[in-house]
Parts: structure tokens; sequence; C-alpha cells
């Protein structure tokens, strides 16, 4: 599946089936696949980009690097403990070392009322090489 084709796709549905054409990427992200709730434009932006940076560290390995600076460190312990990360989260013996939990044939779901493939999408369960594709393509996403 073309993940970054979903997202556009389902980012401009969501837009006009909430008839909101001001709404941002980042919005759309936070609300629709973090499942965060804030009623405010941008703390949702600001939280689905501290995401995407905890994210982008956890699939590059590169956690020690994030959590390097103070600001970084506070946003990496926050995110890890949301619902998005929690069940999908290994830490081995340290939350700061946590890598995706896709050992063993395990699959992630996302549930959102807000993906669209041609119709909507309600539950999109993702492998373990699909999830990484996932993650980067939101990634790549929120960048366009």
């Amino acid at each position: 599946m073309d993940y970054l084709k979903l997202l556009q796709e389902s980012y401009r549905e969501t837009a006009e089936n909430r008839d909101d054409p001001t709404l941002e990427k980042l919005e759309f992200l936070a609300e629709g696949i973090f499942g965060f709730t804030t009623y405010e434009n941008v703390v949702s932006s600001t939280m689905a980009q501290k995401a995407l940076e905890v994210c982008k560290a956890i699939s590059d390995k590169k956690t020690f690097d994030y959590i390097a600076s103070e600001e970084g460190n506070l946003w990496y312990l926050v995110m890890v403990n949301m619902p998005f990360f929690e069940n999908r989260l290994n830490w081995g013996t340290s939350i700061r070392g946590a890598w995706w939990d896709l050992w063993g044939n395990k699959e992630f779901t996302i549930e959102s009322c807000e993906l669209f493939g041609g119709e909507q999408i309600l539950e999109l369960k993702l492998n373990d090489s699909e999830w990484v594709k996932f993650i980067e393509a939101m990634i790549k996403f929120a960048e366009e």
C-alpha cells in the first residue's frame, strides 16, 4: 500500500468532511492518527510535530541523540507515554532506548475515523515492514 497517498487522500477527505479548508496536516495527524484531543490548532500541531520527531528517533535508533537536550528529553518522555506509543514500544531495560516492538509477526493496528483509501478505513493493520513504511510516510507527509 502507498501510505503517503493514503495520508494525502485521507487529509483531503477529512478537510472536506469537516468543511475546513484551513485544516493543517499536523492537526490532521494529531487527531486522526496520534489520537490527541486539544481543541487548539497550535497545540495539536506542536504535539504532532513532537510525536513525529520521536517516531523518527525511534525508527532511526537515535533516541539517545534526541533526548540529549532537556527539551528533547521532556518531549520524548511525554510522547512514549501516550497511547499511540505505549503498546508499540519495547523498552528493554530503559525507556530511553526504546524500539518498535515488532518481533514475532506482531501487527500494529491504527484505529481512526479519518483514514480513507477510496472508502473509509476504520482499522489499518500493519506488520513490521509496513509499520516502518507508515512512519516514514507520516514524516514525509508532514514535510510536504
